[in-house]
């Protein structure tokens, strides 16, 4: 019988650990080169591909998605845009709001109104 998975299972375990971390704590690493160094002793470029074959998305890609779901709860949490932005490691209030517009089609305010 072919084994249908082109990586390991050590790999494919890394790749979901990476995941878990990210939607356990996705403000925890600054940069995917932290979580990575952090989490994992595989090959970065291995970790990508795997990453991309199972989960559709770069684990970069990925990374901000979770970042920018957890900006909406810590925007109904009442914290301010400026504040949010920052604590998403986004360098200005106005990248935050292009990254969180291109993502859900709206501004961080047209969010909190609707």
């Amino acid at each position: 019988m072919r084994n249908n998975h082109p990586y390991s299972f050590y790999v494919r375990s890394a790749v979901a650990n990476i995941k878990q971390q990210l939607e356990r704590s996705p403000l925890k690493y600054k940069t995917c080169s932290d979580l990575l160094d952090r989490t994992s002793t595989i090959n970065r470029r291995i970790l990508e591909h795997a990453f991309k074959q199972e989960y559709g998305y770069r684990i970069k890609e990925y990374q901000l998605k979770q970042r920018l779901g957890t900006s909406k709860l810590l925007l109904l949490e009442g914290m301010p845009i400026k504040r949010v932005a920052n604590k998403c490691f986004y360098s200005s209030q106005s990248a935050f709001c292009r990254a969180f517009k291109k993502e859900f089609n709206m501004t961080p305010t047209d969010w909190m109104r609707s």
